[in-house]
């Protein structure tokens, strides 16, 4: 299973990825996560995160800013594969379909469903 850890924004391209990466996981072969527990010291969300396979975790950030990647880069985890999404300047059905068909093609490239 990989997990799919995503920026955790709140411009409008993160919350494109947002409904994006939740309509991927309906699958039931990814788990998505994020750091924003972890990076507020919540100890069992941090041991959680490094106590997974790094080659089982792939980032998908909204924006060039990569915050998904820097915070993992924070707890030295290198993931298995990054991607970045197009800049979306509103939360549309249009945005939110292309970055879910962006996402799942990203997925296969790195192995996933």
């Amino acid at each position: 299973m990989l997990n799919v850890l995503i920026c955790a924004g709140y411009s409008p391209g993160a919350r494109v990825l947002r409904a994006a990466v939740r309509r991927v996981a309906k699958c039931g072969e990814v788990q998505v996560i994020t750091l924003c527990p972890a990076l507020a010291g919540f100890e069992k969300q941090k041991d959680d995160l490094l106590a997974l396979d790094p080659n089982s975790i792939v980032v998908v950030d909204a924006c060039e800013g990569g915050c998904g990647n820097q915070g993992l880069a924070k707890f030295g985890i290198e993931p298995k594969a990054v991607a970045v999404l197009n800049k979306y300047p509103m939360v549309t059905e249009k945005a939110v379909l292309d970055a879910e068909n962006r996402i799942r093609e990203f997925l296969r490239e790195v192995g996933g469903p």
